[in-house]
């Protein structure tokens, strides 16, 4: 790689760090240490699969919000790259000990430490396993430490070691926000305590997104994990760590900034996910026992919780995070995982044909005769979803200017060809930012979007056939958690969504509604509360098939019935973290399609009479999930056919759309191959 003149303004933020004592003390194992040679090669990645890249703000966040993710594809065989933004010093005290002095670049030094034992831990089994480490002088004029793990070379850390918490020294606001909205001029360097990075350079926001950029480029990752740029407005009391007003710590929310801009500037990415932080505390757990061992176990190992004596730790700050409170995934925020945004293709009529079309890294692709063709439109969240002759998903403006944010709805019209902008109930800024993913139905007459509205309930917009959207009308109800779905018939319009404590339904003509909460039935006769997104499906006769994930486990229920009359069953599952997609056939026969503990489509197909039960209870039905041969990392989307065939599409590990078909009234398939 070209040499450079590194970017060296100590006098942005302190006047010079020279006074901090921050300087990293000498290399813990010779063995361990290479320092990359100026004008030498930055290791590559290696290995034959696709590459995963995690970009984050804090050594612990893919563990905690990530995984079972990135256990689940480095089994599969993909390649990992993890990018941690800051050094996440925090007080400098690797201990509970108020007393304890503090160690900016021991405590930083620990967390490293502890990340790369969990991410040993996960690809071989091995914390212990060895590391190469690198000072990598990168173009963009940043010096970052990369780690390779020296046994399985397609594992990758990238740690920048921003201080984000200068201010305890200082006096002065340092977080990563405040260089993300300009507020800073620059960050400085924390090289922890036995790293090869030694620079004391400061870095600003143009050189972040120079880096990321960068490391996009050269690792060219099919699939790209973020943190939530859009953490939801805090209700009632703000807990932990949360940053003012969001329910999430604002280092979070500024690294999943930097990082969408970074992926929709380099555009090479065919899957982007943001995953949700510290809203999972306010959400019911998810995860079942299969997943919360994995991702427990890989946050024991990270916290130093995992049986090694302190005598036998190689890395003199610490062989992980003590500040950790466990065991395993712990009872807060660890014990739920969720995508942000999980529906990124539907099926669609195309020239006669029922095809795929899905968000495609930013970009919206429909899948022709000759491969994907691009259907114009802006650069969209990874988020999409059909009713009738039109596709509807919200567009992004991760603006600097925090006033300027833009969130809103778009509607690509499958006839004309035509797309329009439906903007946002909230208009730009901080409120535009609750709109979430887009629920649409139409009946044939009348079209309708509905969206999160300002103050967390629903806002629709309806269109009658021939004639112009309405404007956006607020709707009376509960705030909702995730994304609501709709359904039409015959000028019906039903909107269900998850609440945090019930599921909850509007009703209406699109001019007039009503809203009630259903009170599901549940286990041990407790009121139903999802884990997560809804899905639902009209019956013939007016019914309707609700299914969710349900809280403590990640078992499916589907819910069947009307008005006040509505009964359930229970499918266990093991593991998973997708809502079911549904899918109602010609014939009466239910699919229902979503992940399992091995991160592979689990698939099952019912009848309706399946779904019976007493009146206001929920029953156990076992039945055998067919599990498909790939891995997923967005939820299936599913149809039938007007012959009863049932075909299935799902975003694979590979960031490609694979595809798998049953003929009529057989079982649902296992094998899947690639869609194009």
């Amino acid at each position: 790689m070209p040499s450079h003149a590194p970017l060296r303004r100590r006098d942005l933020l302190v006047g010079g760090l020279a006074g901090l004592a921050v300087t990293a003390a000498v290399a813990e194992s010779a063995w361990s240490l290479r320092e990359a040679a100026a004008g030498g090669d930055f290791p590559g990645p290696t290995g034959a699969g696709p590459v995963h890249m995690q970009i984050v703000a804090h050594p612990d966040d893919c563990l905690y919000f990530v995984n079972p993710r990135v256990a689940r594809v480095l089994h599969d065989g993909a390649g990992i790259c993890t990018v941690v933004l800051t050094a996440g010093e925090a007080g400098g005290q690797n201990t509970w000990d108020g007393a304890a002095p503090a160690d900016y670049a021991g405590y930083a030094a620990a967390r490293d430490s502890g990340l790369r034992r969990a991410y040993a831990h996960m690809a071989l089994g091995d914390p212990d396993a060895p590391w190469d480490r690198y000072t990598a002088a990168l173009d963009s004029g940043q010096d970052v430490e990369l780690c390779v793990l020296r046994d399985k070379p397609e594992v990758h850390l990238v740690f920048c070691s921003l201080w984000t918490n200068l201010g305890r020294l200082t006096g002065d606001f340092t977080r990563l926000l405040a260089l993300w909205e300009g507020r800073l001029e620059a960050a400085a360097v924390l090289p922890p305590t036995g790293s090869p990075l030694t620079s004391q350079s400061t870095v600003d926001q143009d050189m972040v997104r120079a880096t990321l950029l960068e490391l996009l480029g050269r690792y060219r990752p099919a699939v790209v994990n973020t943190l939530d740029p859009d953490p939801d407005p805090v209700v009632g009391e703000r807990l932990g760590a949360e940053q003012a007003g969001y329910s999430d710590h604002i280092d979070h929310t500024a690294a999943a900034l930097f990082a969408w801009e970074a992926v929709a500037a380099w555009g090479g990415a065919l899957a982007v996910e943001s995953w949700r932080g510290y809203y999972n505390r306010r959400w019911p757990g998810n995860l079942g026992p299969a997943d919360l061992e994995t991702k427990g176990g890989a946050i024991d190992v990270y916290s130093w919780a995992d049986g090694v004596d302190g005598a036998d730790c190689a890395t003199r700050s610490g062989c992980g995070d003590r500040l950790i409170s466990g065991p395993g995934a712990g009872t807060t925020y660890g014990h739920a995982t969720h995508p942000r945004y999980t529906a990124a293709l539907a099926a669609a009529e195309v020239d006669g044909h029922l095809r795929p079309v899905a968000v495609r890294g930013t970009r919206i692709e429909a899948l022709g005769d000759d491969g994907w063709e691009g259907l114009g439109g802006p650069d969209a969240l990874p988020h999409l979803v059909r009713a009738g002759t039109g596709l509807y998903t919200v567009s992004a403006r991760h603006t600097h200017d925090p006033a300027a944010h833009e969130r809103d709805v778009h509607c690509f019209d499958l006839v004309s060809g035509q797309w329009r902008s439906l903007g946002n109930p909230a208009g730009a800024g901080p409120a535009a930012r609750t709109v979430g993913q887009v629920a649409a139905a139409d009946d044939g007459r009348t079209a309708l979007v509905c969206v999160r509205g300002p103050e967390g309930g629903l806002s629709a917009r309806t269109r009658p056939e021939g004639g112009p959207w309405g404007e956006w009308t607020a709707l009376d109800g509960p705030a909702v958690h995730a994304a609501p779905v709709a359904l039409a018939a015959d000028g019906a319009f039903t909107v269900v969504a998850a609440t945090p404590v019930d599921t909850a339904v509007w009703e209406g003509d699109g001019g007039t509604w009503t809203n009630r909460t259903l009170g599901l039935p549940g286990p041990g006769g407790q009121t139903h509360v999802p884990a997560g997104a809804v899905t639902a499906v009209q019956t013939p006769d007016g019914r309707l098939v609700i299914g969710s994930r349900a809280a403590g486990t990640s078992d499916v229920v589907l819910h069947i019935g009307r008005g006040e009359t509505w009964t359930g069953v229970l499918v266990p599952l093991e593991g998973g973290v997708l809502a079911p997609a549904l899918a109602l056939g010609p014939d009466g026969a239910l699919a229902v399609a979503c992940d399992d503990g091995t991160g592979a489509p689990a698939v099952l197909v019912l009848g309706l009479a399946d779904l019976a039960a007493a009146a206001g209870e929920i029953a156990l039905l076992s039945r055998p999930w067919s599990r498909g041969d790939v891995t997923v990392v967005k939820r299936p989307a599913a149809a039938f056919g007007s012959d009863g065939a049932l075909r299935l599409w799902a975003v694979a590990a590979d960031g490609e759309v694979w595809t798998a078909a049953a003929e009529p009234g057989a079982a649902a398939p296992t094998g899947w191959e690639p869609a194009v």
